[in-house]
């Protein structure tokens, strides 16, 4: 039988559909093995790989050209796997490909489809079949008896008959105790190195005993602890190396660490590798030792869910983490070179403005540079107490968080907003405080954090040291002239009111949020830097700034603030002077992830500022003529386009070899001053 199953569509934290994270399912690559070791041959769709590729719109026509690309592979069998936030694509493309193949078997399966199999199946029939919770060793004889259409005696399957009104729900949970036994999975059902990531993920075990109130994956694995046997994983980890030379590993599992003899155990196995790995784990499941131990073996990762900073707020989630562990945890992993991520959550329903405060101050504490800290809004998860607790007061207002699969279709939002329980996570569960409270938290602190570790710990001196009184001062401000949302140019104006334009503080913030805007465009452009040529430019040629440069005018010297900052001298004296400097222009580029910043000379930036959208050179110095009564020649501009800071439109590029490539000379015959680079990757 030819089954070609079909991943999940996750939208990117970062909003870009260039970072769409194409890694392989490994849910997919597990029942790929088993099928395949019946004899069956087995193809996966990713949409999101073609997404990213630009094969696969993101659009209006995303649904059908879906259906198109599925059907073209003439599968005997399709079969979906779906989060919550990725639920509206399966159920429009196989209510396509239903219509179209009317005879086509499609099965559905994963955490969603287990915990709403019977409302799916009621009120959705494009599904035959669902498979409940873990489904390796029941999928062969799913297949088996899928043409007949009977599946009784088969734990754990929900399943339409022969008439689309006739609905069966077979009893059972099905769970794979003994990991080891499953057969390995081959990664070659997805374009491996043409992928363009930077480890592999392989799947180290399942489950999770706690009983954490907003989570589901306790439930979805039956709160079974289980963790593949340290030969097997050193096994599969020599042979992906082998097979695709990865030397850097995702081991995935919700918590690693729980069981301290086997991560003890693999430590052991896996020592003296070169590989270099990264796995999950509560700060109350690792200790000094074990930490030790595990950065002998080559753990450079930890992602820790911290959830919350209220302790009242740990005893109601029910995480129950002792909150003086965290600090002392991240610090002593990061000392031994272990990169950590900290993990928070807001938008509880019965979450105070103290717990938010609370939550806010530790997420402040803990972002260093060197400890990734995130705060997310909570996603309402059917299969959780709190969905049993508040599911039925859920409420939409449009904003959906970052993971959620976009409403493109025509029909979608009315889908979401008439199926609540199903779309749980497009919708919330109101709480305490204000819905605005808990959005304006998590806005805020996606954007604060742009300004890296350094610039905001200083701003936060202003501020008692407290994250939680400069992001509710902002707040406060931003309902007080009428903002409903922050982004940099909000903060921006903020620090203006509160300390004016030309304070330094208001400069860092400029500087850093440039930076940022830099790096990203960056990472999804990206400026790739070739040999540096003579270039006789062509007077009608049209140029732009690329997008990986950023202009700013009337800003201090930042980048010896920041060094003066980040080298703990006392510059205590600066937070109460209205200017710290003169003020200057500055020329900011990334390639590569290398962050340049030169400062210029008054004037220069008007002349970047003509290639701010496109002009051509002999359009610019006709400009400086009528500004200045100066006559220049067009190759004034050649080192700009040599060092890449102006583009060619719409040919593509020549590159020199970053900022220090180019001097420019302004009308005056004065140049660029030198590139400064220090301290600025942390920014």
């Amino acid at each position: 039988m030819r089954v070609l199953l079909v991943d999940n569509l996750v939208l990117p934290e970062e909003g870009s559909l260039a970072l769409l994270d194409v890694h392989p399912h490994l849910g997919l690559l597990a029942l790929a093995a088993v099928g395949e070791s019946d004899g069956h041959k087995i193809q996966i769709y990713d949409p999101k790989r073609l997404i990213k590729s630009g094969k696969l719109p993101y659009d209006a026509t995303l649904y059908e050209r879906a259906v198109c690309d599925i059907l073209a592979a003439h599968p005997d069998a399709v079969g979906f796997t779906a989060l919550g936030c990725s639920f509206i694509f399966a159920l429009n493309v196989a209510a396509l490909i239903k219509k179209q193949e009317p005879e086509l078997p499609i099965l559905l399966g994963g955490p969603h489809a287990t915990m709403l199999h019977r409302q799916i199946l009621e009120r959705f029939r494009q599904f035959d079949v669902i498979v409940r919770y873990e489904a390796d060793e029941i999928f062969p004889s799913v297949l088996e008896k899928l043409e007949r259409r009977d599946f009784r005696g088969i734990s754990g399957l929900s399943w339409r008959g022969r008439t689309e009104d006739e609905l069966h729900f077979n009893e059972g949970m099905p769970l794979v105790e003994d990991l080891d036994r499953l057969p390995s999975v081959r990664y070659d059902h997805y374009p491996v190195l043409e992928l363009g990531l930077d480890l592999l993920r392989i799947e180290a075990g399942r489950g999770c005993p706690f009983t954490c109130t907003f989570c589901s994956t306790a439930s979805f694995f039956q709160r079974s602890f289980r963790l593949k046997s340290a030969g097997r994983l050193v096994t599969e980890l020599d042979r992906l190396h082998d097979t695709y030379g990865f030397l850097d590993f995702k081991l995935d599992h919700d918590l690693f660490t729980v069981n301290r003899r086997k991560i003890l155990e693999f430590c052991e196995a896996v020592k003296g590798r070169p590989y270099r790995w990264r796995v999950s784990a509560r700060v109350d499941c690792v200790d000094t030792e074990l930490l030790n131990k595990m950065a002998e073996a080559g753990c450079v990762g930890l992602y820790f869910g911290i959830e919350t900073g209220s302790r009242r707020m740990q005893q109601v989630s029910k995480k129950r983490l002792d909150l003086e562990l965290v600090e002392p945890t991240l610090a002593h992993a990061e000392s031994l070179g272990i990169a950590t991520t900290a993990s928070f959550i807001t938008g509880y329903p019965e979450e105070l403005e103290q717990d938010q405060a609370d939550t806010l101050d530790l997420w402040g504490r803990c972002f260093n540079g060197f400890c990734l800290t995130q705060l997310h809004m909570l996603a309402p998860e059917p299969g959780t107490p709190l969905f049993d607790q508040f599911g039925g007061k859920l409420e939409y207002d449009g904003y959906a968080g970052p993971y959620n699969a976009g409403l493109v279709g025509a029909g979608d939002e009315t889908l979401v907003k008439e199926h609540r329980d199903i779309f749980s996570t497009y919708h919330y569960y109101p709480g305490e405080m204000p819905r605005s409270r808990y959005r304006f938290a998590v806005e805020a602190v996606d954007v604060l954090r742009r300004a890296g570790p350094i610039i905001l710990k200083y701003l936060l001196r202003a501020y008692e040291g407290k994250l939680s009184k400069l992001v509710f001062a902002v707040r406060d401000w931003a309902e007080s002239v009428g903002y409903t949302c922050i982004d940099a140019d909000m903060v921006e104006r903020y620090l203006t009111t509160v300390f004016g334009r030309e304070h330094h503080l208001t400069s860092l913030f400029r500087f850093a949020f440039s930076i940022h805007d830099a790096r990203l465009a960056d990472e999804i452009d990206g400026n790739p830097l070739g040999e540096l040529q003579t270039i006789v430019l062509e007077p009608q040629t049209r140029y732009r700034l690329g997008s990986h440069i950023r202009v700013l005018s009337e800003i201090h010297d930042c980048v010896f603030l920041i060094e003066q900052i980040s080298e703990g001298r006392d510059v205590s004296h600066l937070m109460d002077e209205s200017e710290t400097g003169e003020l200057g222009v500055y020329l900011i580029s990334i390639s590569d992830g290398q962050i340049s910043a030169c400062r210029m000379d008054p004037g220069v930036d008007v002349i970047l500022q003509m290639f701010a959208n496109t002009c051509s050179c002999e359009e610019a110095t006709e400009f400086l003529y009528e500004a200045t009564g100066n006559r220049i020649d067009i190759n004034y501009f050649a080192p700009l386009v040599n060092a890449g800071i102006l583009v060619a439109v719409p040919q593509a590029r020549s590159a020199g070899k970053g900022l220090g490539a180019a001097r420019l000379m302004s009308p005056g015959n004065q140049g660029l001053a030198a590139n400064r680079k220090s301290n600025l990757q942390s920014i």
